[in-house]
């Protein structure tokens, strides 16, 4: 059968297509849309495929949604989506390579059809787990959907993130240099400083979706966040909160239940706020009252 490309509208769009073998291939996406939804079926023809580069580049982008015919997913499908925050996608894809290469604000991978099999709190905490994979993780062998969520693979995902945790903040700068590479600015201070947020980051999110996590690995992470708070010697843990998570409740909870939040650190770490987020600003002041001691915030500017 020769393969006939036609060009579908959609909301906001057009999809590019191919019928091939009584299947539909979406080669392209062109358009705007923040939020896309795949149909099932166009011109009553199984949508089977996702093209290579299908939505490369598409930065508008925040939200996919495919459906369940979908058999195979292509090499970089959705590279270079900056703005992508969640996709569902079936299960039994076949997968290609990169994916989500360079889709940093990537946070949650649904499956159409959710693990119903594993107990409720993981399946709350999988998408998120399963999203840092390509993200924060870089671990290919990772991102295997029907493995996502069993034992082995939440062990597979705590190695991985020890590994990166423990590894010298200086790793990795003499190949960037060499590579070109201006992510991380040009001096080992900026470089390591990002290495350290990128640490934090996977440490706010396994801590904060802790199904089947080891005590030994659940303190290590905290010790982690909270030798980098307000206050010592380098801040990440504090600067990944205020300029990334700082209207999301559960971070901020976490943050000031470790001990991030202390005497010593509380005006600061106020100051820092300035007039941005009354909810947390809010919270850290009820907290200090309640665990830490209550001082009139104003005390300081008594002669």
């Amino acid at each position: 059968m020769e393969k006939s490309e036609i060009e579908i509208k959609i909301k906001g769009g057009t999809f590019v297509c191919k019928k091939d073998k009584g299947e539909i291939f979406i080669e392209r996406y062109k358009g705007a849309e923040t939020v896309i939804f795949v149909p099932s079926q166009i011109e009553e023809l199984p949508v089977a495929v996702i093209g290579k580069k299908a939505f490369l580049s598409h930065k508008k982008i925040k939200r996919i949604i495919l459906p369940e015919s979908i058999r195979q997913i292509e090499d970089w499908a959705f590279a270079r989506c900056s703005s992508l925050e969640s996709i569902t996608m079936p299960e039994t894809a076949h997968l290609g390579r990169g994916l989500f290469l360079e889709c940093g604000k990537l946070k949650e991978i649904h499956f159409v059809k959710e693990n119903e099999h594993i107990e409720k709190q993981l399946q709350e905490s999988l998408p998120f787990l399963f999203a840092a994979v390509p993200v924060m993780l870089d671990a290919e062998y990772l991102f295997v959907p029907k493995e996502a969520g069993t034992e082995q693979w939440l062990q597979k995902w705590d190695a991985r993130m020890l590994t990166l945790l423990r590894k010298s903040d200086q790793e990795g700068y003499t190949k960037v240099i060499l590579c070109g590479e201006e992510d991380y600015g040009n001096s080992p201070e900026d470089y390591a400083r990002e290495k350290r947020k990128a640490k934090v980051r996977l440490a706010f999110l396994r801590l904060l979706h802790p199904c089947h996590l080891s005590g030994d690995i659940e303190k290590e992470l905290e010790e982690y966040l909270i030798s980098h708070t307000k206050g010592c010697d380098t801040e990440e843990a504090w600067e990944v909160l205020l300029l990334e998570h700082g209207e999301e409740a559960d971070y901020f909870q976490l943050f000031a239940r470790l001990g991030c939040v202390t005497e010593e650190n509380f005006q600061d770490i106020l100051g820092d706020m300035k007039e941005d987020h009354a909810e947390m600003k809010a919270f850290f002041i009820r907290y200090k009252e309640e665990n830490i001691g209550y001082r009139d915030v104003f005390e300081d500017f008594i002669l």
